[in-house]
């Protein structure tokens, strides 16, 4: 079988064959993805760090306003964010320090009331979340399987993209939002044609 490709990623076939039980997926997220935080482009740090006066305002008494304590200080290599290198946020009362008290990210909640959007300065793979890319590979992140309803899948989707198992849709439409942030409006139709393809 040929590889499958959507923009400028290798497509891994687990977004046509997955997908999340009825009223289950990202929407109803319980936000158990992070409690452990994330890895961060060495910009991204960058760029939380210039608006941390402001993000401050947005913290409860459960977060830590010392900025020091937001990111590990062991930096990563890895490919598959832009600079090659990567840093944790920090885990501060068993959840990410920018995680409130009401499992919403601090990042968003700033962005949304300061006007800049509530992604401009929030992780990208917190917003691609559930989906992941691995060595240049668009694919599912599993590590929440069987811990958290919005984030587990259910398997043996037909071809024709309904579920034989009680599944509504597959990742593929369930998770439009995160794919058309990681490729894109002409990336995401790509990935919709290639569903396509595989039907017939």
């Amino acid at each position: 079988m040929s590889t499958l490709r959507a923009g400028k990623y290798e497509i891994d076939p687990v977004l046509f064959e997955k997908g999340f039980a009825k009223g289950c997926g990202p929407f109803r997220c319980e936000s158990k993805c992070c409690s452990v935080g994330v890895y961060v482009d060495l910009k991204e740090k960058e760029t939380i760090l210039s608006h941390k006066e402001t993000i401050k305002k947005y913290m409860d008494e459960t977060q830590t306003t010392d900025d020091s304590r937001w990111f590990d200080s062991e930096i990563e290599d890895d490919r598959d964010y832009p600079s090659g290198k990567a840093v944790g946020t920090e885990v501060f009362n068993d959840k990410c320090v920018f995680l409130n008290k009401k499992g919403k990210c601090s990042l968003q909640v700033m962005g949304n009331e300061e006007g800049i959007g509530g992604w401009a300065i929030k992780p990208f793979y917190c917003i691609a979340f559930p989906i992941s890319i691995e060595d240049g590979v668009l694919t599912f992140d599993d590590f929440q399987q069987g811990e958290t309803q919005c984030c587990s899948t259910v398997r043996n989707f037909s071809a024709e993209g309904g579920s034989v198992s009680g599944g509504e849709m597959p990742l593929v439409d369930s998770c439009k939002a995160e794919l058309e942030f990681v490729l894109g409006k002409e990336g995401y139709k790509q990935l919709l044609e290639l569903k396509i393809q595989r039907t017939k």
